[in-house]
């Protein structure tokens, strides 16, 4: 790789088909800056991943971080840019050694990234989805899994987002983020870039890099539409229809979802049109055509280019980018047109307006956008506080909310998915109703849905005892996931997700399809699991920078003692209890057709045991608390099942553990488990905050060791997968 693309212009030609513009061979020698402005169509894209993606494989592949985590705003089309990059990857022939992983829509859940920490990854998502993550509280995400994507999202990572003034609050929080991880410490480095189509004197700190406009005649014609409030669709309509050129593209471009529906269902009638926003269920959505209606999310991560566009008025950031759209390519040598109107509600943008107006029948290009001296209204939100960041890495407390840290109210969303009940289940869903796939999953305003949900046609899994229930608009929060009766309609093929139609779904195929394969092929010792946990360790420590030496050893024995707890009766009962024939001695796994899983306490988690046994013992705390946090249940504090008492998650005072003998030539004697450390007050908690707090570790550091220890526990169990086997009646 680095003899075959030594020359940076060879790599983005090879991946993109011309050669990279001054700028961003610029950044590929000296790295990404703080902030990049640039006319929109300058190629911002490529700048912020392929000078990354060379200096990380190529010229300093030590001083790059491994991740490129790539932001886009909520209501943006991500998939867009995932396929984009995705198409440079395969020129370049790194598909497979190089992870692209779309964290947006129905692929929100993906979580394989998180397997392979010390691999060269890009992450594409939109803010609400990774910024949460970025809090520990990640929207669409298992609460198990939230150190994990805290701690690889704030360390060794560039962070980049695409179009700075498109963010709201989350300009606020991307910035503060920054500013706290160099404040904490990471174990690698981490770094932001913003971007912006925009010219701005007072972007966040950091390098700047301004690139001059050069786009010459690329132009568009700035024409102003008077459209009367009560018959605006109808008159909008005629314009478009008035103003396309056949053989070319229109591109109508509304402020609102419900406009943009409207638009489209009444320009339908008169010509093929297709409706374009992020409301569509995975592989859904529409490929554009001659006539396209759209939502703001073609203003960042969509290369769609017209030769006539009609914005309603905007504010700044967001008309540049409509206005980017049109001509973007220079490709109609004669100007495109670019025609302006004021919503009927009139929300009113003087400045904006002032300067259209001034550029009447003008063609103007991006550069004069990007010269324009417009100042943007300040992003709402409240910047996040240290205090608050630090009690968001407990998981098991109530979970403060954080929307507003990383979206607009406006652009809240959660997951949908349909499904057709039959009167065998009362209409609704059954006991063993499976989760949904993402082939299913639709994004949903969630204002939108609200109002759905009194008739009773929402359905959501109880977070407490694992039932399904009938959703409230209470209990609606971004990232969530409902079950919609397909019977009563909300989607439509061509439309995605349409609250008023009462046409019933089409359900997809493929509902609970299991988001795992494998089983384990063997019955595997307690030993000899710990020790191959510890061999994946030392692997992933070899591979990875950054840490000091006893944190790297905390995370070799966490490794090798994360299990301990396994030699509880409760989980031996589990492991033998379905028959077979398991070997003689303590077991960390059985074999795949004798596993049941059913535990005979409820609640049991054997990582608290290991935790207990590990106090005992006088184990060092961090490597204790690594070994109690390798699911993510047992971290600052553990949780009561509900009415468990006097058990605590399983676990009874007085139980009993046998000896355990490792082949590491370790004894740790039989002994009474004793939960008093994780009762009230608990001096778990205390000596765990004092470890998120500690000045060599910090919550990032902290919850990277986390990572480090559950991936080699995932790493060592998939030693012994094996496919599951097929049904022979299909």
């Amino acid at each position: 790789m680095a003899d075959q693309f030594k020359d940076f212009a060879d790599f983005v030609r090879q991946a993109t088909g011309h050669a990279p513009y001054p700028y961003q061979a610029r950044l590929a020698a000296e790295g990404l800056p703080g902030l990049l402005q640039a006319p929109t169509g300058a190629g911002k894209t490529v700048a912020a991943v392929l000078p990354w993606l060379h200096r990380r494989l190529v010229t300093a592949p030590e001083q790059t971080p491994r991740r490129l985590v790539y932001v886009l705003p909520a209501r943006s089309l991500a998939d867009q840019t995932a396929a984009v990059i995705r198409t440079w990857l395969d020129r370049l022939g790194l598909a497979d050694q190089v992870g692209l992983h779309l964290l947006a829509g129905g692929a929100v859940q993906d979580g394989r990234w998180r397997r392979h920490p010390e691999s060269t990854a890009i992450l594409v998502g939109t803010q609400d989805v990774l910024l949460s993550r970025a809090l520990m509280r990640g929207f669409a995400d298992d609460r198990r899994m939230a150190a994990v994507s805290y701690g690889l999202l704030h360390n060794d990572a560039q962070w980049v987002f695409d179009e700075l003034h498109l963010f709201g609050p989350a300009v606020a929080t991307g910035v503060r983020l920054q500013r706290l991880r160099e404040q904490l410490g990471t174990a690698a480095p981490t770094r932001t870039l913003w971007m912006s189509s925009t010219w701005d004197a007072n972007g966040p700190d950091g390098s700047v890099v301004r690139v001059s406009p050069t786009d010459g005649g690329a132009a568009r014609r700035v024409r102003r539409l008077e459209l009367a409030p009560e018959r605006y669709v109808e008159q909008l309509v005629r314009a478009l229809l008035d103003a396309h050129v056949p053989g070319t593209r229109t591109v109508a471009v509304l402020n609102t979802l419900e406009r943009a529906r409207a638009v489209h269902r009444a320009l339908s009638t008169k010509r093929p049109t297709v409706l374009l926003h992020p409301h569509f269920r995975l592989g859904d959505r529409p490929e554009p055509a001659e006539l396209v209606v759209t939502t703001g999310a073609v203003e960042a991560g969509e290369d769609l280019s017209c030769r006539t566009l009609l914005t309603e008025l905007a504010p700044w950031s967001s008309l540049v980018q409509r206005a980017g759209r049109c001509n973007r390519h220079g490709e109609h040598p004669e100007g495109g047109d670019l025609l302006w109107c004021t919503p009927p509600e009139g929300d009113r943008q003087p400045a904006v307006e002032q300067w259209l107006d001034a550029h009447e029948g003008e063609p103007v290009t991006a550069g004069q956008l990007f010269e324009a001296r417009i100042a943007e209204r300040p992003a709402p939100g409240e910047p996040l506080e240290r205090a608050e960041l630090l009690a968001l890495f407990d998981t098991t407390a109530e979970s403060p909310e954080v929307a507003g840290l990383v979206c607009a109210e406006d652009d809240a969303a959660l997951l949908v998915a349909w499904r057709a009940w039959g009167p065998e289940t009362d209409g609704k869903p059954a006991e063993d109703e499976p989760d949904p796939g993402r082939a299913e999953l639709c994004p949903v305003p969630l204002a939108e849905l609200a109002p759905l949900l009194a008739d009773g046609r929402g359905w959501l899994r109880d977070q407490l005892d694992g039932h399904w229930r009938q959703a409230t608009a209470e209990d609606l929060r971004p990232g969530g996931t409902v079950l919609l009766d397909a019977a009563r309609g909300g989607y439509l093929p061509g439309t995605g997700w349409t609250p008023a139609s009462p046409t019933p779904v089409e359900v997809t195929d493929g509902i609970g399809a299991p988001n795992w394969n494998f089983t384990c092929a063997a019955w595997i010792s307690l030993d000899q699991h710990l020790m191959e946990t510890e061999e994946e360790a030392r692997a992933l420590l070899t591979a990875l920078p950054g840490l000091a030496a006893d944190q790297q050893d905390a995370v070799r024995r966490a490794a090798r003692y994360h299990d301990l707890g396994k030699s509880h009766d409760a989980f031996q009962q589990m492991l033998r209890g379905g028959g077979g024939e398991p070997p003689a001695g303590l077991l960390a796994k059985s074999k795949g057709e004798f596993s049941t899983g059913i535990n005979p306490r409820r609640y049991f988690r054997h990582e608290l045991v290991s935790a207990l046994i590990l106090l005992a013992d006088g184990t060092d705390f961090l490597v204790s608390y690594l070994a109690a946090a390798h699911h993510g249940k047992v971290r600052i504090a553990a949780r009561p099942g509900p009415d468990e008492a006097p058990l605590l998650l399983g676990v009874q005072d007085g139980d009993r553990t046998p000896e355990i003998a490792l082949s590491s030539g370790e004894l740790f004697p039989a002994g009474t488990l004793r939960t008093d450390a994780f009762r009230e007050p608990s001096t778990w908690t205390e000596l765990a905050l004092g470890l998120r707090d500690r000045a060599d570790l910090g919550p990032f550091r902290l919850a990277y060791l986390e990572t480090l220890v559950r991936v080699s526990d995932w790493r060592s169990s998939a030693r012994h997968d094996a496919p599951l086997p097929v049904d022979s009646n299909g």
